[in-house]
Formats: C-alpha cells, structure tokens, sequence
C-alpha cells in the first residue's frame, strides 16, 4: 500500500478550503493553519488538524502547499516556515504570486528542499470537484499524485513558469472582463438597450468575455485581480492592462464588491457612463471692488472657473476705455484689465489668451505699440478682428483675455 503523504496546507480561502478537502478526503493526513482559525473549523471536524501557526503546521510534514492572497502574505508565511524545513520535503505553491515571488522562495529553501509552482486556473466550483487546472513549473515527480487529486496538471517549464503562465492568463481574462463592461458602458452611451449589445458582443470572439463577466457561482475576488494587475504591469509595459486595473481599483473602492467576485465589478464600470472623471470646478462672476466698474450696471466682467487644486481661469469680457485716439482708449483698457485680475491673484502675465476688436484694421500697428508696452513676456494666443462698430460709438478698440490663476 503507497504511503499517504503528510500534507501540511496553508490558506484556507474560498479556494483553498475546498481543496485541502480534496486532499483529505484521499486520505492525506492533513494539518491545516490560516490566519483566521475559524475558517479551518469544518476541515477539522471532518479530520484535519489545525496548527497553531505556520511552522507548527509544517514540522512534521512530507509536502507543503501554501494557497494565499498574494506575494506579501507568501513572504510572511515563509519567514516562519523556512527554519523548519527539511531535505526531502517539498513546497507546493499555488497562489498567484508571479514569477519573481517564486525566484525570490527558491532562493531562501535549504539544499534538499524541492519546490513546485502549480498555480490554478478555475475556480470554487472545479475546485471542489476536483477540475482545476494546474500549470506547473519544476519538477513534478514527487507531488504528481497529490496534484491529480486537485485537477489536471500542465507541465509549464522550470520553477517559475507555472506562476509566469497564470499571471499571463489571469491578465487575459481580467482585461476581456473589462474590455467587454467598456463596451457596454458605450452601448448606454449610444443608447442602446443592454440585452441587445450583450447578445451581439455574446455572439462574437469575446464571447468568452462575455461569460466570465456575468458567470454566476465564481468566485475570482476583484481586490485580487487587482493585486494580478498589479503584479504584471510592473513585470512589462502593458498600457491597456494599467487601464483595466483603473476600472477595477475604482470599483474595489466599494469593500463589498472589493469581496465579491470580478463580475460584481462590471455593472459599476457600466454605469460610470455618464460619470466620466472630472476635474470638480466653481464657477463664479465675480467683479472686484474698487476696479472700474462695467457701462452697464447688469454686465458681468469677470467669470472665475476654480478647480479642485485652487487653480482657475478667469475670463474676462470685452473691455472698452475712454480716450480720445486708439492709444489711449487701448492704454484704458490694459489698466483696467490689471485692476481685474490683481484681486483674484493674477498679473497681466497670467494672459494666456487675449482676443482684439478694432473698428479700423489700419491701427494695427498703434495698437500694438500700446500692447507691448503692457504684455512684455511670451506673447499669449492671440486673434484680432475688424469690425464695423462697437456696442459704444466712440470705442475704436475692445478686448477680452483668459488668464491662469496658479494655486497658493
């Protein structure tokens, strides 16, 4: 009769619970920790032995198998059980933590100790069943029975590339999801009905996508897609991955869908249509006591546009000044320009746009003179125009200009 391996299983999650039963039901001696104990409760009622601790759970045992939420609680769990390790033993590590999580474990087991990456692809229900598929880097020879209780194995390579491959399918699957609730966000944009788009995208090569988007019954949480994101778009450039990620950390933000499975996360992104990010902005008219006051008691000088940071921009009507030639009505109204902006915390540098109306083109040039002698930085955008008329006879020239307020 073939020995039954001890098994020592850490992480007893929506994934991993279901699997340690697997391998208790073969008839695995089992010692089982999490960091919350209450979760191993029904496993050791049905024969499991619940550790104290990492270590206490690895003393004794022939293989390990860590299934965790990410790379920092793999590294928290190894900090404890490496000292306990032994030749012979082997570690079985099926979280998804990527490559360089399972490059950096390697590098810390002593001479003897083997270690296996099989992340794995399903979710609750295949892992209960027994159905999952487990992408395998090292060698496998030892744990190959043990895995076949989980699901079906696939050799990927050396240590290291079972952990590579799942990160490159998750960031698949999580990007379709995504891709397939941007779609739909357009659908509600063009007024479409929902249903209808979903049929046809169903239809189509993201059909799959679609699926996974609106699966009932999985269970892949979309704070830990996320934590999947992240892990890959700092392994390469991936500008649509880093795009997806947004959607999904904008979504997590709410802690029950930040629980839920990724599909939970897809109405939010739907419904966002109309809620593009915006940069909050106050608008207000707002004409500074003491400058020169406007010919018509109901005319409005200044709008002011502030933004979240206390950054603005003021836009300044048409302005007119006395005078008797186009240089001094153009001097008037350069001064009063000043005395606007001075009070919301603007020179005339801040101009960044200044548009000019002349009732004779031909005064370009005097007109200009006047300007220089005000505006002496870089030249702001600028048009100028002839007109018949201004809304005073006797103006020759008006001016309106948009100038940046910086924040304090």
């Amino acid at each position: 009769m073939q020995k039954q391996e001890k098994i020592a299983f850490l992480g007893l999650g929506r994934m991993g619970a279901p699997m340690a039963r697997r391998l208790l039901a073969a008839g695995h001696p089992l010692t089982v920790w999490n960091r919350t104990p209450a979760r191993a409760e029904p496993l050791v009622a049905e024969g499991a032995v619940l550790a104290g601790s990492p270590a206490g759970a690895v003393r004794d045992a022939d293989v390990v198998i860590t299934m965790l939420a990410g790379p920092d609680a793999l590294t928290a769990v190894a900090d404890a059980v490496v000292p306990e390790l032994r030749p012979g033993m082997t570690w079985v590590e099926m979280s998804t933590v990527g490559p360089d999580a399972v490059r950096e474990l390697g590098a810390r087991l002593k001479d003897g100790v083997g270690l296996v990456d099989a992340p794995v692809m399903g979710s609750t229900d295949r892992a209960a069943e027994g159905g999952l598929g487990i992408l395998a880097g090292g060698d496998t020879a030892g744990v190959e029975q043990i895995l076949a209780h989980l699901g079906t194995v696939t050799r990927t390579g050396p240590p290291g590339s079972g952990a590579a491959l799942k990160l490159v399918v998750n960031t698949a699957v999580i990007g379709g999801v995504g891709l397939v609730a941007e779609a739909l966000r357009l659908a509600a944009a063009l007024g479409l009905d929902g249903d209808t788009a979903r049929e046809a995208l169903a239809a189509g090569p993201l059909g799959g996508a679609v699926a996974r988007a609106f699966a009932d019954g999985a269970h892949f949480a979309t704070d830990l897609a996320v934590k999947d994101l992240r892990i890959a778009t700092a392994a390469a450039r991936l500008p649509v991955a880093e795009a997806v990620s947004a959607h999904f950390r904008q979504a997590a933000e709410d802690p029950v869908v930040a629980r839920a499975d990724l599909a939970r996360a897809v109405p939010r992104i739907v419904r966002t249509v109309h809620t593009a990010p915006r940069t909050p902005v106050n608008i207000a008219l707002d004409n500074p006591v003491g400058a020169p006051g406007p010919a018509n008691a109901h005319y409005s000088q200044v709008a002011r546009v502030e933004h979240a940071d206390g950054s603005a921009l003021l836009f300044l009507s048409g302005q007119i000044a006395e005078g008797a030639t186009l240089a001094e009505q153009t001097q008037g109204v350069f001064e009063t320009i000043e005395a606007l902006l001075g009070p919301h915390g603007a020179t005339l540098a801040d101009i960044i746009s200044i548009r000019t109306y002349l009732t004779d083109i031909a005064g370009l040039d005097e007109y200009g003179a006047v300007r220089r002698r005000f505006l002496t930085g870089t030249p702001p955008t600028s048009m100028t125009f002839e007109v018949p008329r201004l809304f005073r006879p006797e103006a020759q020239v008006e001016i309106e200009v948009v100038a940046a307020v910086r924040p304090v």
